[in-house]
């Protein structure tokens, strides 16, 4: 039966060729803006996954780490020092701010590629809430030093020794860190006390940076925390990274959840026109199969096979230019990071299975209309 199907399908080459064009753009479309949400959802909370701080701790209506909506004055963090659950602390501050990379000679006319950074100043000592990790160049920056993170280097072109301008000082570059890119913007680190000199915050911070030791409860801490200080939330390292999560892709769900829908519709209306359409001028020759005997049944599995042979091969070509177009886009749009999951992929094949059946579903009901009698009377 599935020769059958196949060459009815290879009959007519153009029409196939539309049908599953139809399938793979809905497969490539749904399957790009999946691993593209992937590949986002990763980037935005694995800094505060992978750092080295237990808890944070902000002001009352602090929820994440981009937004960095806090101002702790340090004299009430003192509080923490000798607490028997803590290990370490130290005060961090994180702003999201506009910086340009300086090119010698300076012109007055163009200062410089706009860089979005999550200005990022940390105790260089304890190093909480430091570089991830350091790959080339300085583990710690001086005065007047920073580090930027992989992506901003590869974004615009900025290596060791070179200079970005970040609130109206000038920073020499000298180290590059991996792990912090936030993918709209991308952190840059330099020394607590360089940060509170130039953002004008002696005496305060944006968060508190805890380590506890091993044997205490993360959520049992940060619960203590907000409970027993006025004015103060606590978020475990998991709890912060979900919230700053979900400040980046919280609106952008609701967009994609609608656009994926229309994907699926697209793929849906065109495979299931060709099938309907290959099915009506075959009624003739669906007619005198029943004529001979054969039941509805295996005109219906005919069908199907059909629809599931043209399922598979617009699932495959989309796929595959999802897996090619990827790579590419993201080496000219930094932005456009992509993770592509074998589970989601499993998703989008149930995806096109759901949409070869609903295809096959009208073309059924014309088969079974079909009166064979009446084909011997044409």
């Amino acid at each position: 039966m599935l020769l059958v199907a196949r060459k009815n399908l290879f009959s007519e080459r153009t029409r196939l060729a539309i049908a599953v064009g139809g399938i793979a753009l809905s497969v490539f479309l749904i399957s790009l803006l999946l691993s593209l949400y992937r590949g986002w959802d990763e980037k935005v909370g694995k800094f505060v996954e992978d750092s080295n701080v237990d808890v944070w701790v902000g002001t009352t209506g602090t929820n994440d780490f981009i937004s960095a909506a806090s101002l702790i004055p340090l004299d009430a963090a003192e509080d923490f020092e000798g607490h028997i659950w803590i290990d370490e602390w130290a005060p961090i501050i994180v702003r999201p701010i506009v910086g340009t990379k300086v090119e010698f000679p300076r012109d007055p006319d163009n200062p410089g590629d706009e860089l979005d950074l999550q200005l990022v100043g940390y105790d260089t000592q304890t190093g909480l809430g430091g570089p991830i990790k350091v790959v080339e160049g300085k583990e710690a920056p001086g005065p007047n030093e920073v580090i930027i993170d992989k992506a901003l280097s590869s974004r615009y072109h900025i290596d060791v020794d070179d200079v970005i301008s970040v609130g109206g000082t000038d920073w020499t570059v000298v180290g590059i860190s991996e792990g912090g890119d936030f993918v709209a913007s991308q952190t840059v680190f330099i020394s607590l006390e360089q940060a509170q000199e130039t953002l004008q915050m002696e005496g305060q911070a944006t968060f508190i940076a805890v380590d506890l030791y091993e044997t205490i409860d993360h959520e049992r801490f940060a619960a203590e925390v907000s409970t027993d200080y006025p004015g103060v939330v606590a978020f475990t390292r998991d709890e912060f990274a979900a919230n700053t999560r979900d400040l980046v892709l919280g609106d952008i769900l609701p967009v994609l959840s609608i656009v994926l829908a229309l994907a699926f519709v697209v793929g849906l209306a065109v495979s299931g026109l060709t099938i309907y359409t290959a099915t009506i001028e075959k009624s003739r020759e669906y007619g005198i199969i029943k004529a001979v005997g054969f039941k509805n049944s295996y005109l219906y599995r005919l069908v199907f096979e059909q629809s599931m042979v043209t399922g598979a091969l617009g699932f495959t070509i989309g796929i595959g230019l999802t897996l090619l177009f990827g790579p590419l886009a993201g080496d000219r749009v930094p932005q456009f990071v992509t993770l592509v999951l074998w589970y989601d992929v499993l998703a989008v094949f149930c995806a096109t299975v759901l949409m070869a059946l609903f295809a096959s579903y009208v073309p059924l009901r014309r088969l079974a209309a079909i009166d064979p009698v009446a084909v011997f009377r044409a």
